[in-house]
């Protein structure tokens, strides 16, 4: 009997001893790495994204940083996700790029993390936060159909009554019958006539449940130099098929 228990207890130290070990398995990594110019100077910056592992194995990185060259250290906000990365695009139309980052929380209904960076100045600048995106759309079901509203007033329609999917059956069990997301998608796109980059946010209209997809609305947001960040243009809509 002696024997076993000092058997359990050498297994027990023995799991204490290796917990460090796993531990220091999780170093951090180089995600992503670009070059890029970034300022007014003409020259080309070297950028790269790092973090750690959430455990060894897992595709889900913490402590995220973006590093230049010249020794700048950006730490975004929510400084976790799955694929993390940066971009660079010219959003002001001035001939040097903003940085674009991206991550995302994974699963079928997740969404992404989006910031823009502007490192032209001594100190870098947060132009786009996607925690200060303003949803201004609500929706409710409306006997087969569903209304999307901006503040007051009706702004789309969407017409599912082929679709399967009964509004009722959510109210039933204390679900909003539907409603419009959060940001859930960002892109930059190229706008020829100005010769610079806008973003595209769009945001799902949702029934229910988010595997039930009615529609999309995009919003253009464009960079506004005087406010030093991105205002919104036009919203255009779309039902999905």
């Amino acid at each position: 009997m002696r024997s076993a228990i000092v058997c359990i207890a050498a297994a027990i130290l023995s799991l204490f001893a290796v917990s460090p070990c796993v531990y220091m398995e999780i170093h951090e990594e180089i995600l992503c790495e670009i070059c890029a110019i970034i300022d007014d100077s003409g020259e080309i910056s070297e950028v790269k994204v790092t973090g750690r592992r959430f455990a060894p194995d897992a595709g889900y990185f913490t402590d995220i940083k973006i590093l230049i060259d010249d020794g700048k250290e950006i730490i975004p906000e929510t400084d976790e996700g799955y694929g993390a990365g940066v971009a660079a695009f010219d959003f002001k139309g001035e001939g040097y790029c903003q940085l674009f980052y991206y991550a995302s929380s994974g699963g079928s209904g997740g969404f992404g993390y989006f910031y823009v960076f502007d490192c032209s100045e001594k100190d870098t600048a947060t132009v786009f936060d996607y925690k200060k995106f303003i949803n201004e759309y609500s929706a409710k079901c409306n006997d087969g159909f569903v209304d999307v509203y901006s503040g007051n007033d009706l702004f789309v329609t969407y017409d599912i009554r082929q679709s399967g999917i009964n509004c009722d059956d959510y109210v039933s069990y204390g679900v909003a019958s539907a409603y419009v997301t959060e940001l859930n998608f960002l892109e930059p796109v190229f706008v020829y006539s100005q010769n610079h980059y806008r973003l595209n946010a769009w945001q799902n209209v949702i029934v229910g449940a988010q595997i039930n997809v009615v529609g999309r609305i995009i919003t253009t947001l464009v960079y506004d130099k005087e406010k030093n960040a991105f205002v919104k243009g036009f919203s255009s809509v779309f039902e999905k098929q």
